[in-house]
């Protein structure tokens, strides 16, 4: 437990510095942890290999898509994509060692991973970009204490067996509250659909969390990694940020 909350404190304020400062160090902070992230997930997913075809062409989507968002904008990431996507076709048809389970996983890597985690980028240099730590982290809290002392009907138990209905409603009302704090101090006084998206984002926080599980519990391990001490891999403290920042960066750019 002491290692924990020390690895958690000081990488914790480590992300808060960093994205209090934001610019050209948040974003390639943001690219480091996306290799990393790339690193743990392909090593589980082909474990015979150390650097594989899988690994290399995210690497390439990670790089590509943040000089693509530097040198032009953000907008470009969807032709980095089509790219991206259109290279592992062809790899896969000229390429006999390339079955469609591996491309596959290459893909769902490439979009799980790399797109996911791009939207924090997007997010930089935003008030917004708090407010995905805020959601992400606030649901897991909140989740956690009302299951501990509340929880007693299994929400997915074959995924996660800890987890029960009445932390995922307590994850949801205290992501609630929080947002509308947050939006108080923004000056966003839109009432509905704060609690509407504040109800949305949350269960997409758990959802995250509860693909890493499935993930996790097909491939018979507890953690992604050993990168943070007492916390497991990145992946396992980033799994529920990777959902909610593409939903609050579509929520902030269509209806606020």
């Amino acid at each position: 437990m002491k290692v924990r909350i020390i690895t958690g404190v000081f990488w914790g304020s480590i992300i808060a510095i960093v994205t209090y400062l934001g610019g050209v160090l948040f974003e390639l902070v943001y690219l480091g942890i996306t290799c990393i992230a790339i690193y743990e997930i392909t090593k589980l997913l082909q474990s015979r290999k150390k650097l594989s075809y899988e690994a290399i062409v995210n690497y390439i989507l990670a790089i590509a898509m943040y000089f693509a968002g530097y040198f032009f904008d953000t907008t470009s990431v969807g032709f980095v994509l089509l790219i991206y996507v259109s290279i592992n076709f062809i790899l896969f048809v000229t390429n006999q060692n390339i079955t469609l389970a591996r491309l596959s996983q290459t893909l769902f890597v490439g979009l799980y991973v790399v797109l996911f985690m791009y939207h924090m980028i997007m997010l930089n240099n935003t008030k917004f970009v708090w407010l995905v730590y805020i959601i992400a982290f606030g649901t897991d809290t909140f989740a956690y204490f009302v299951g501990v002392f509340f929880g007693k009907h299994k929400l997915c138990p074959h995924v996660s067996p800890k987890k029960t209905v009445e932390g995922a409603i307590g994850g949801i009302v205290g992501c609630t509250i929080l947002t509308v704090i947050y939006f108080k101090v923004l000056g966003i006084n839109n009432f509905l659909y704060t609690i509407i998206f504040s109800i949305f984002v949350s269960a997409f926080s758990m959802i995250g969390d509860l693909l890493a599980s499935k993930i996790k519990r097909e491939h018979g391990i507890k953690d992604f990694g050993n990168f943070l001490p007492g916390h497991g891999g990145i992946l396992d403290r980033f799994d529920s940020l990777l959902f909610v920042a593409p939903v609050v960066y579509y929520f902030v750019n269509y209806f606020i």
